[in-house]
C-alpha cells in the first residue's frame, strides 16, 4: 500500500510539473491596406490558421506564440529562433512561419514545444493561398478561390464562393458554399462536403465522403473512396447520370435505379431525371450510397 501510495504521489508531481512548465506567450499583430481581389498566401511549416472576413479594406494579421520549456529562458529562446515573415505586395499579403526544433531536440523527455495560432481578416471579396506542414486550417465567407496543402490537420471551408482545391495528407476536410468548381482530396481522413451546385473532384484513401447537392451540377463529379463509405444526397429536381460501383461492398439507391451484383461487388447506373452531367461513386472496399436530400 505505501508503495502504490508513494507512486501516485510521483506521477502526480510529475504530472504537475509537466503541467506547471515555464510558458512564454506573445501576440504579434500587422495589417496592411488592400483592395479586393488580392490574394492571401499563408506558409508555415506548423500552427493552426484561421481566416475570416472583415468589411474594412483591410488585412488584419495576428499571430499567437506560446513556448513551453523546462526552464523560462529556454521558453523565450525557443521565441527568440522561431522565424516569421510579414509582407505586402502590390494587391497581395503574405504570411510566412518557420521553427528549427532539431534544435531543441537534444533532451527528449522535456522537449520544448512551440504552438501557434494565426487568425487574419480580409475583405470579404479576396483569394487564400495554403500551405500548412501540420496543423487545422480554417476558411469563413470568402468569396473568392482557396486552394492550399497541409500534412496533417483537418480543413474547413464555410460558405465560401468561388473555386476550391485543398487537399490533407492525413485529416478531416469540409466544404460549404456556392463552390463554382471543387477539387478535395485526402489520404486519410473523411470528406464532408455541403450545398455543392459546381462540378465535384472529391477522393481519400481511407475515410468516408459525404455528399449534398442542390444545384444542378455543370459537369463531371467524382467522389472515390479507398476505404470507406461513399454517399451522395441529391435534390429531387437534379437530373444527372449516375454511375456507382462497390468493388467490396454494398450499394443503395433512393432513385429509380436497379442495383446489380457480380461476384463481391455491387453496381447501378442510369439516368435520374432525363439525365445530365455524369455522377460517379466509387468504393474500392465500402458502401456507396444515393439518396434524395431530404430538408428539415
Amino acid at each position: 500500500m505505501h508503495s502504490v501510495f508513494s507512486l501516485l504521489i510521483v506521477t502526480f508531481t510529475a504530472l504537475a510539473a509537466g503541467s506547471f512548465a515555464p510558458t512564454e506567450r506573445d501576440v504579434i499583430k500587422k495589417e496592411y491596406a488592400v483592395s479586393p481581389g488580392g490574394t492571401l498566401h499563408l506558409d508555415l511549416d506548423r500552427g493552426n490558421i484561421e481566416v475570416e472576413v472583415t468589411e474594412k479594406a483591410r488585412v488584419f494579421i495576428e499571430m499567437e506564440r506560446i513556448a513551453k520549456a523546462k526552464e523560462k529562458e529556454e521558453a523565450k529562446s525557443i521565441l527568440e529562433h522561431h522565424e516569421y515573415a510579414f509582407e505586402r505586395r502590390h494587391n497581395d499579403v503574405y504570411v510566412r512561419s518557420r521553427y528549427d526544433a532539431d534544435r531543441f531536440a537534444w533532451n527528449l523527455r522535456k522537449r520544448p514545444s512551440l504552438k501557434i495560432n494565426v487568425v487574419v481578416r480580409v475583405p470579404s471579396e479576396y483569394n487564400v493561398v495554403f500551405s500548412n506542414g501540420a496543423g487545422n486550417v480554417e476558411v469563413f465567407d470568402v468569396v473568392g478561390d482557396v486552394r492550399g496543402t497541409t500534412g496533417a490537420g483537418n480543413v474547413t471551408l464555410e460558405n465560401i464562393e468561388g473555386r476550391v482545391e485543398v487537399s490533407s495528407g492525413a485529416g478531416n476536410l469540409e466544404v460549404s458554399g456556392a463552390i463554382g468548381a471543387a477539387e478535395v482530396n485526402t489520404g486519410a481522413g473523411n470528406i464532408a462536403l455541403y450545398d455543392l451546385q459546381g462540378t465535384v473532384q472529391a477522393g481519400t484513401g481511407a475515410g468516408n465522403i459525404d455528399a449534398v447537392i442542390v444545384h444542378q451540377p455543370e459537369g463531371h463529379s467524382r467522389f472515390g473512396s479507398g476505404a470507406g463509405n461513399v454517399t451522395v444526397a441529391l435534390s429531387d429536381d437534379i437530373g444527372v447520370f449516375v454511375r456507382a460501383t462497390a468493388n467490396i461492398g454494398s450499394a443503395k439507391c433512393e432513385f429509380p435505379l436497379t442495383v446489380s451484383k457480380k461476384l463481391l461487388s455491387k453496381s447501378f447506373s442510369g439516368e435520374i431525371n432525363g439525365g445530365g452531367a455524369e455522377l460517379e461513386l466509387h468504393a474500392a472496399v465500402g458502401n456507396v450510397v444515393l439518396k434524395r436530400h431530404r430538408t428539415r
